[in-house]
Parts: C-alpha cells; sequence; structure tokens
C-alpha cells in the first residue's frame, strides 16, 4: 500500500464528511475565483503571472459572501488558499480551506455549527469555552461589556514584553497565542469574547457591550482550527474599525456596497476551517505535511 494512501483517504473522508453535513443543512457549494484583482497589501498575498496582473487569494472570504441572497442563503466553498511567508508544520505556500456564509444565523448557532463540521473527526475531545472578555476583566481589570478597551494595549504589550509601539491587533493577537492558545494542549476551546482592535473588524459587536465583538476561534492541542463571526450589520461601525485597524481593503468594500445596495443581507455569519489542519487534529498529530498535494509537484 502506498505511504500516501492513509492521509488521500483520510482527506477524502473529512471532505465527504463536511460536504454531506452542510448539504443537510440546506447550504449550496459555490466556486469563487482564487485569482483576484485586490492586492491586500506588501507581503498579504501571492502575486499569478496572469492577464493584468492577479493575486491568489489568502482566504475565501468577502467573495463568497457576495454570493448570499433570497435564493442562496446559505452558502460555502471548499478551495485552495495560498501565503507568501516560508511554509512551517502547520503553514503551507498552499492549503485548503472551508468557508461558508449563512443569512439569519446567530452566533451560537455559528459555534453550534462548527462543533458539528469538526467534532465528528475528533472523538477524544469535548468542547470548552473561554471568554476573551472575562479574562481580560481578571487579568487587567477592564470590563469590556461596559468599558472602552482604554489602556488595554500598552498593559497587554508590557505583560508579554511585546513593543507598545506595535499594531493593538499584533499585540492582542501574541497576547491570545502565549496565554491563551498555549493552555489548550490536549483540549478543545472555543475562543469568544473577542476584544474589538483585532484582526477581525467585520465581526459584530455584541449587542449590549462596549468592546466586544461576536467572534470566535476553535483551538484543538493548541492549533486554530476554525474561526468565525457574525457580520457587523453597522456598515459605518465596520468600515471605522477595519479602516483603524488597517484591514479595509477593496474585497471588503465591494461587499460592503453589496449589502448597501440590498443584494447582500446584512444579517450574515460566516466561518472557516483549515482542512489540512482538520486531518492533522483527526489523526492525532500536530504536522499538516502529510495532507497537503502531491509533493512530487
Amino acid at each position: 500500500m502506498s505511504t500516501l494512501s492513509g492521509p488521500i483517504r483520510t482527506k477524502a473522508h473529512v471532505l465527504r464528511g463536511l460536504r454531506t453535513l452542510l448539504h443537510d443543512e440546506g447550504f449550496t457549494e459555490v466556486v469563487t475565483p482564487v485569482a483576484r484583482r485586490a492586492d491586500l497589501g506588501p507581503g498579504r498575498r501571492a502575486p499569478a503571472g496572469l492577464h493584468e496582473g492577479r493575486y491568489l487569494r489568502a482566504m475565501i472570504g468577502p467573495a463568497l459572501r457576495v454570493n448570499v441572497n433570497t435564493d442562496l442563503p446559505r452558502v460555502y466553498e471548499i478551495g485552495p488558499c495560498f501565503r507568501p511567508e516560508p511554509p512551517d508544520a502547520l503553514h503551507a505556500a498552499e492549503f485548503t480551506m472551508l468557508d461558508l456564509y449563512a443569512a439569519g444565523l446567530g452566533f451560537e448557532g455559528l459555534i453550534d455549527l462548527a462543533w458539528r463540521l469538526v467534532g465528528p473527526h475528533l472523538p477524544s475531545y469535548t468542547p470548552e469555552r473561554l471568554s476573551i472578555a472575562d479574562h481580560v476583566h481578571t487579568e487587567f481589570g477592564i470590563d469590556l461589556r461596559t468599558e472602552p478597551i482604554g489602556d488595554l494595549h500598552p498593559r497587554m504589550a508590557k505583560r508579554i514584553g511585546a513593543d507598545a509601539d506595535e499594531p493593538f491587533r499584533d499585540v492582542l493577537g501574541h497576547y491570545i497565542a502565549r496565554q491563551l492558545e498555549a493552555g489548550t494542549v490536549g483540549r478543545a476551546v472555543f475562543l469568544t469574547d473577542y476584544p474589538t482592535g483585532g484582526d477581525e473588524p467585520c465581526a459584530r459587536l455584541a449587542p449590549g457591550t462596549t468592546a466586544v465583538l461576536e467572534r470566535f476561534e476553535l483551538i484543538v492541542d493548541g492549533i486554530e482550527l476554525v474561526h468565525g463571526y457574525t457580520d457587523e450589520t453597522d456598515l459605518k461601525a465596520f468600515s471605522e474599525r477595519a479602516k483603524a485597524a488597517a484591514l479595509y481593503d477593496d474585497e471588503q468594500r465591494l461587499a460592503q456596497e453589496a449589502v448597501e445596495s440590498g443584494v447582500v443581507p446584512a444579517d450574515t455569519a460566516g466561518l472557516g476551517i483549515g482542512i489540512e489542519r482538520l486531518c492533522a487534529a483527526s489523526a492525532g498529530l500536530r504536522d499538516i505535511t502529510r495532507f497537503l498535494q502531491s509533493p512530487q509537484f
């Protein structure tokens, strides 16, 4: 038997299970362009030598969301994404993502769907939840549900020895990775209640809160497998947050225009799953390389 047959069968089994559940949940599979017009900035997308210049997508994202409408309220895509950074055991130059968007699906429903998608492939784990807002309140005395972020940026940077001049979204990412994700070894943990100012500005501000987003990441054995959020319905607030974090790009603008025109509903929710990471986690591995595309090419 070929040494590749095991990983190939594992990946095929995972993809078949994901597609079956999504079909049963009323999702329609669609295809969006892999080569995009928008350059998201230095080092964020790999260029492609195509007519008029194109960039290979890093995530499926907004081009999928604009397919949501009254006839297609639930859509998903499974396809290749690319990163220009050097690969390692958990990152690849070419990898596979499942992204989905659904109209009218609330935050709790999104978390439930995420676990129903990946849980069957992770039978030894029981999902837990950890609120980042609660952690911030305990560790820094700032209640993000009723207060602004205030001086969280420099205090968080100091806690991990980071430069306070780094953008808050970078400091927040480093802090969560070191202080929270690192503690999930052997566990499956939904991190929820992210502060505003991070790297997902299109996530909705949780109702009745000052600085908490309806966003989650599922961390399994210290590795991010799933990320998800409900989309911000206040388009002015979204664009202001995205621009403040230097994450407002042409694709976000096109999606926003589609919502403003009434073509796409504002009340949507989306999530993304790293397929190779899910395959590795299902096999008890911390290395995605054996589940990637044919390595000899």
